[in-house]
């Protein structure tokens, strides 16, 4: 039905006369006077063509943007949905009836709870109050998706950064800051970011020429490394640029960092390593650095990797848990297992030899969404360009869909470090070699973790 906006007054003014009328007749002790409340007080829509619509949760903001109330999803409706038809509103007014004009686009046609109505384009609605006076206007949207949630972005940040153009470079996360250590001639050297994008040179003390780059591990307030002669060392503080070197057994070496176990309800905390007691490698572990808890007694699997592996600290079922992933056993072997640990000293494989990636050195793997993302390495026929994925803590693999693979100006790498973001809606990938180093910075994320609403 078409209306004027002259005629919509008087229709509503004529609704709101009769309510007035029939509420006198029924009391005859008291005066009722007409409210001017003209604000809408809860706004849906529900469409047989679009099911998801009635679930749709619309916010009314009484105050609004240029002095108009707005109505809007929060929650945005998902990617690509479509409305092609008119769809039910139904509202609920503070005059109790109903008193609500469409006027987008300087129309003027009354709209009852209950009618359809045209929602693929801003919605303008003026409210009267039961005084026929009183207005409040309204701006509706529907907020819809308009780019897919479940789309990667990458972006190179960085590029041509000089201390990355060597094959040695280690990136972790220390104190909220992105730390890169390089060997360049011999000489380590220390990089330090806040935004992986400016870069400040920074000094070293205490750590010694022949530690192994690729094997310094952060756990986020404190560093690890370890060197060729087994000796580990440990950075405490940000502000101190100070490597201190572990008193350890002396009848072991430290062969290789698997990582670092947080705390759990009924677990330790500490360093979970591969040291050599001098006829084997055996698994140790350490929350003091004064205790060491370790079986001479037992070896490692032939098949355990050592080096060029992706490690992962992480909670599953309320469990504190490291991870690794691929890498190189003591034999020269490449693998393409993942190894987990509850206690730092005890591992179990996790898979077999079914849907699992394949073997690789110097892949990345993040815990991201919610699953593992396991990206880059070098197998024995080149290097990984696709982007693998678990959904159950790393049992079974599966390749992510095209639209989460990296772009076709990055190139597949092994041996880059990848950093987590302080928010964890983001991942670095810093560095890196194929034929030569890659000495660049890539930022990649999903679109839903950037999204506003």
């Amino acid at each position: 039905m078409k209306i004027t906006f002259k005629d919509g007054l008087y229709l509503l003014s004529f609704s709101i006369l009769v309510s007035l009328m029939a509420s006198c007749l029924g009391n005859d002790n008291y005066d009722i006077y007409p409210t001017t409340d003209a604000e809408l007080l809860s706004f849906s829509l529900t469409s047989d063509s679009v099911a998801d619509l009635a679930n749709v949760v619309f916010s009314i903001d009484q105050r609004g943007e240029y002095g108009n109330g707005s109505i809007y999803n929060y929650d945005s409706m998902a990617y690509q949905t479509v409305i092609k038809y008119k769809v039910i509103v139904t509202y609920l007014s503070g005059a109790g009836t109903n008193n609500v004009l469409n006027i987008t686009n300087g129309d003027s046609t009354l709209v009852s709870s209950g009618d359809s109505i045209d929602i693929s384009q801003p919605l303008t609605l003026k409210v009267y109050a039961q005084d026929g006076v009183t207005t409040k206007i309204y701006d509706v949207k529907l907020n819809i998706h308009q780019v897919d949630p479940d789309s990667m972005q990458y972006h190179r940040i960085a590029s041509d950064l000089p201390f990355l153009q060597t094959e040695d470079t280690k990136t972790v996360m220390f104190n909220n800051r992105f730390m890169t250590y390089s060997k360049i001639d011999n000489q380590i050297q220390l990089n330090s970011s806040s935004d992986a994008v400016n870069w400040t040179s920074e000094g070293i003390s205490g750590l010694p020429p022949n530690a192994v780059i690729r094997g310094i591990q952060s756990n986020g307030t404190r560093l690890f490394a370890y060197t060729t002669d087994g000796d580990l060392y440990v950075r405490y503080d940000l502000s101190i640029d100070q490597w201190i070197l572990v008193n350890k057994p002396p009848s072991i070496k430290v062969i290789s960092i698997l990582g670092y176990l947080n705390a759990g309800p009924n677990q330790p905390e500490g360093l979970s390593m591969v040291v050599d007691t001098g006829d084997k490698y055996v698994f140790a572990f350490t929350g003091d650095f004064i205790q060491w808890d370790y079986d001479d007694s037992t070896s490692i699997p032939d098949d355990f990797p050592l080096y060029d592996f992706s490690n992962c600290s992480y909670e599953l079922m309320y469990s504190q848990r490291i991870s690794i992933f691929g890498g190189t056993s003591s034999t020269g072997v490449i693998q393409n297992a993942v190894w987990s640990t509850e206690t730092g000293r005890y591992w179990a494989k996790l898979t077999n030899d079914v849907s699992v990636f394949p073997p690789l050195e110097g892949a990345n793997v993040v815990n991201y969404n919610d699953e593992f993302w396991l990206i880059n390495g070098k197998s024995d026929t080149g290097y990984n360009s696709n982007i693998y994925y678990s959904i159950d803590g790393g049992v079974t693999w599966l390749i992510k869909p095209e639209n989460t693979q990296t772009p076709e100006d990055y190139s597949p790498r092994y041996g880059a470090s990848l950093v987590m973001s302080n928010d964890n809606k983001s991942f670095y990938i810093i560095g890196g070699k194929q034929n030569t180093a890659l000495p660049e910075v890539w930022n990649g994320f999903l679109n839903k973790m950037e999204f506003d609403h």
